[in-house]
């Protein structure tokens, strides 16, 4: 009998199908709401009505609007939202939206995407794009440091990423808009390599509108901005754009916005990477507009102080010429010159020359370069070898020959040098009879220099006793005259027979003791005393000595020279020589400089009588004269003005002069002559044109 709790084998092994059949009946597939939205939460949230955006957070502020991170529920992502700062007309709100509308309308991986614009509920619009952590450009140029900045790796990241802009604004170009208003606060950079062009808001559409286009195919005119519906609420008075980076015709307010004005905001970012600071600085915006018309621009080497590669900085230049027509004439041939930079040609803004593109050449292939020097210099040192071999074998031909010539040319040589030796001995021999000659005259100690050095040598080597006394004499006088008193007093020693030449000794050993210096010159009071000491006979004497005092004078002014100016007059003119004479004469301050009145005075001689030019022995000439008065004097020549730049001089009361004697004043160009002259005024004008004649009564 079969237990009831038993079944057949074959049922057993049914059972289980059986049970795990109905864990699938209808009744246990039926699920409740909840499950539902557990099992379907994307298809539930697009059902709902809810809020579309959600976790708003504040990033940042600037130009039209301000940017919010938020998430977007339905994508479930984080995007960025932009809101207007000006909601309070309809046309702001309307510029806010038509800045997405044509953001909207340029797809390009280096243009922030827009994904949808639209109303809140306060009526107020918004429009969402694409969020892109990370900081934008200027931020990051910002933040180098000097070394870094420096680094070819660093600056290599930077073009790459200004290249990709080039790529994005040529694009947008492409379809006919134009940024204007491209600055490194505008570019966006990612942590991976991501670079943006933002804030569309100052684009303009540079083609024609809808109702403008002809034969136009459908696809391609729905694929580009309408201008009409872009440009038409952009007309203000206003300036639009950043300075340091706006173009100059930006800046007009006139002229063709284009392609070229974008070129220049490139040339001046690109400027900003290599100096960390905008292409037109100031203290405020109107100074930097100013610039900006004037084109006021140093190039990035001179403000930075650092190498950068000319080919980089023309092209910089290039870009941000003051007139658009000087520019790259697009955004692609701004970028082809970049390309050809970095791969290391020269550039076309650069206009290398041949010494350039080989220095760039051997940078591009250093490798060829060193194989091709190494092969050279090979084959430049197996050459020279053999060079060297045929060489020594020439010359072991030609030695003895050398020889011989070296003998000959050595015999001829020396030759010349005896000839030259004799000839040089008898024209030292004459110099020093010449000397001699002169020396025996009393009244000559000019060239003392040359004289002391000629009769020093021939001292030495005379060996007649009368002729050493000679020259010991004429030595100690030559010296006394320059003032040399230690040497003059030591050739005084030596002669035998000093009688004639006693008063010299003494004053010689009196200004020695006030004096001992040989290279320094007395005062002008002590040369005034010396001359007065020296006797009338030997005049030749005192005026040598004035002669080489006044051309080597100390530094006195001419208060303290007059002193010994008027003594010289009054020896030249026969006044006496009274000791203690008192002087007499006195300077005048002219508005000009310093001036001397004669007037009166019984002066007509005022060169020292030596064998020198005039103009060089006046003895006035060490006073500097501005003006000189020579009124009521008795001058009857112009001869005293020779040797002085006077630029005035007073001759009243003096006639008697003739025409000669007055074209004699045309050459010393004075500028003012005080004159009471017999002599019409026109015929005095027109004998001297450059000077002012100015009658006066005697």
């Amino acid at each position: 009998m079969k237990d009831d709790f038993h079944e057949d084998p074959e049922d057993c092994r049914e059972e289980p199908l059986r049970f795990l059949g109905r864990l699938y009946d209808e009744e246990n597939q039926i699920l409740d709401a909840d499950e539902a939205e557990a099992l379907n939460p994307i298809l539930q949230t697009l059902r709902q009505k809810g809020p579309h955006y959600s976790d708003e957070e504040f990033l940042c502020e600037g130009g039209e609007k301000r940017i919010f991170k938020v998430r977007d529920l339905l994508t479930d992502r984080i995007i960025a939202m932009a809101k207007p700062l000006r909601t309070s007309t309809d046309l702001s709100r309307e510029r806010f939206l038509r800045e997405a509308r044509l953001t909207a309308n340029l797809q390009h991986p280096n243009i922030i995407s827009v994904y949808e614009q639209g109303l809140d509920d306060e009526g107020n619009p918004y429009f969402t794009m694409e969020y892109v952590p990370g900081d934008d450009l200027g931020e990051i140029v910002k933040k180098l440091k000097p070394a870094d900045d420096a680094r070819a790796g660093s600056q290599t990241r930077l073009l790459e990423i200004f290249i990709k802009i080039c790529d994005s604004l040529a694009y947008a170009h492409s379809r006919g808009v134009v940024h204007l208003d491209v600055k490194p606060a505008n570019i966006k950079v990612g942590s991976f390599g991501e670079a943006l062009l933002c804030d569309w808001g100052l684009a303009r559409v540079i083609t024609g509108g809808f109702d403008e286009i002809e034969d136009v195919p459908g696809d391609l005119l729905d694929d580009r901005p309408n201008s009409d519906l872009q440009n038409d609420l952009d007309a203000s008075g206003l300036v639009k754009g950043t300075p340091g980076f706006m173009a100059p015709e930006q800046v007009r307010r006139e002229g063709v916005l284009d392609e070229r004005t974008d070129v220049y905001a490139l040339g001046a970012v690109l400027y900003f990477i290599l100096t960390q600071r905008p292409p037109v600085d100031g203290k405020s915006s109107h100074e930097i507009l100013d610039k900006t018309l004037c084109g006021q621009i140093d190039p990035p080497s001179r403000v930075t102080g650092r190498f950068i590669p000319r080919g980089l900085e023309a092209v910089v230049m290039k870009a941000l010429a003051l007139e658009p027509e000087n520019r790259y004439p697009s955004v692609i041939e701004l970028r082809d010159e970049l390309e050809r930079f970095s791969m290391g040609f020269a550039t076309d803004a650069q206009q290398a020359g041949l010494l350039d593109r080989l220095v760039l050449l051997i940078k591009r292939r250093p490798v060829v370069f060193r194989v091709v020097a190494a092969s050279l210099c090979i084959f430049t040192v197996v050459t020279s070898l053999a060079f060297v071999r045929i060489i020594q074998e020439k010359q072991n031909a030609v030695a003895a020959r050398h020889v011989a010539e070296n003998l000959r040319r050595r015999a001829e040589e020396n030759l010349r040098l005896y000839k030259e030796e004799v000839a040089r001995s008898r024209m030292l021999s004459d110099s020093i009879g010449t000397a001699l000659e002169s020396l025996q005259k009393r009244d000559n100690y000019l060239d003392a220099v040359s004289k002391i050095h000629l009769l020093t040598v021939q001292l030495e080597s005379e060996k007649d006793p009368d002729m050493q006394q000679l020259f010991l004499k004429q030595l100690a006088m030559l010296h006394f005259v320059r003032q040399n008193f230690s040497l003059s007093v030591t050739y005084f020693e030596q002669v035998k027979e000093p009688a004639e030449y006693q008063v010299f000794y003494d004053l010689s050993r009196r200004y020695l003791q006030k004096k001992p210096d040989d290279r320094v010159w007395l005062p002008p009071a002590h040369v005034r005393e010396l001359i007065l000491a020296i006797p009338m006979e030997f005049n030749n004497v005192a005026y040598s000595l004035a002669f080489y005092y006044f051309g080597t004078p100390p530094a006195d002014d001419p208060e303290a020279m007059l002193p010994l100016v008027e003594t010289l007059l009054a020896r030249l003119n026969g006044l006496g020589r009274p000791k203690q004479r008192m002087t007499t004469l006195y300077l005048e301050q002219h508005p000009g400089g310093t001036g001397l009145s004669l007037a009166g005075k019984p002066y007509t001689e005022f060169h020292l009588p030596l064998p020198a030019p005039r103009k060089t022995v006046n003895v006035l000439s060490p006073l500097n004269l501005y003006a000189l008065d020579f009124s009521g004097g008795k001058i009857s020549s112009p001869d005293p003005l020779v040797g002085l730049d006077v630029q005035e001089v007073n001759l009243t009361g003096i006639d008697g002069w003739s025409i000669s004697q007055l074209h004699r004043l045309k050459p010393r160009k004075l500028k003012r002559i005080y004159h009471s002259f017999d002599v019409d005024d026109e015929l005095l004008q027109k004998i001297s044109p450059q000077t002012e004649f100015i009658r006066r009564s005697p």
